[in-house]
């Protein structure tokens, strides 16, 4: 398995059409596969207010260039750019954006790295905040934010019980919670990662599908929203038990058994 930085980096990439795996959720709220009901539940749960300040951040490909970025938006009207280079190099910048008119400027123009003046083409709202947002040369897809209870965030991981057992098949589970794995010495708060292994009897490998999305959590509640990176649900509504040690997911067969916590 490859280190959870990186497989936040491809995700995002394939979540946003830029890599080899397929396009990013559309319209005015987020879903792909498998939202219906469960979409219309989350958008009562977490209504979106527009031009509000963001707390998230995005990971971005920008046209021309090979490299992952990250664009950090505070609350206070700041804004963070750090990306690495393919030598390992670390860099970073600041700058400061504005929410107004459906439209989010970035304006950071003091640096020689990557001075910046763009205004968003599009914004996507995933989970009540913005969750996707497009340039005339970027576009980005949110991999953490500050929405969620500070004192609910820390990294857990769970493997699920096999599920969709057939005759020749059957996928197994996993999930990450709020990862702290980047290079950049940053906590992915409000990020979610998951992996689906579908073994086929005949095939020594299984199948496996990644995908990094975000969650919001209420109590022992959770919904998370992988935009469109999964074939067979992205919308996802769950629960903790037993003190976080147990993990239990309405769409994923929670008849099972619980997914538990290693």
């Amino acid at each position: 398995m490859k280190p959870s930085w990186l497989r936040q980096a491809c995700a995002a990439l394939c979540a946003l059409g830029l890599g080899a795996c397929g396009g990013g959720g559309g319209g005015g709220a987020g879903g792909g596969a498998g939202g219906g009901n469960l979409q219309a539940e989350i958008d009562a749960m977490f209504p979106y207010t527009p031009n509000q300040p963001l707390d998230v951040l995005f990971q971005c490909g920008r046209a021309n260039s090979q490299l992952t970025y990250y664009f950090g938006f505070s609350p206070n009207g700041a804004l963070d750019v750090f990306f690495e280079t393919d030598t390992r190099q670390q860099v970073s910048f600041k700058g400061t954006y504005t929410h107004s008119n459906g439209a989010i400027h970035m304006l950071a123009l003091n640096n020689n790295i990557l001075p910046l003046d763009e205004t968003t083409t599009g914004l996507v709202v995933h989970l009540g905040i913005v969750g996707e947002l497009q340039t005339a040369n970027m576009a980005c897809g949110a991999v953490a934010h500050g929405y969620n209870d500070p004192a609910t965030e820390s990294f857990r991981s769970y493997r699920c019980p096999a599920i969709n057992i057939g005759a020749v098949s059957y996928d197994e589970n996993f999930f990450e919670f709020t990862d702290s794995s980047s290079p950049f010495n940053i906590t992915f708060r409000g990020g979610i990662f998951r992996q689906r292994d579908v073994t086929v009897s005949g095939n020594p490998q299984a199948i496996i599908h990644r995908g990094n999305g975000i969650f919001r959590r209420v109590g022992d509640a959770f919904y998370a929203d992988f935009g469109n990176q999964f074939n067979d649900v992205n919308l996802l509504k769950g629960s903790f038990a037993n003190g976080d040690q147990q993990l239990s997911v309405e769409q994923l067969e929670p008849s099972a058994g619980p997914c538990i916590r290693h």
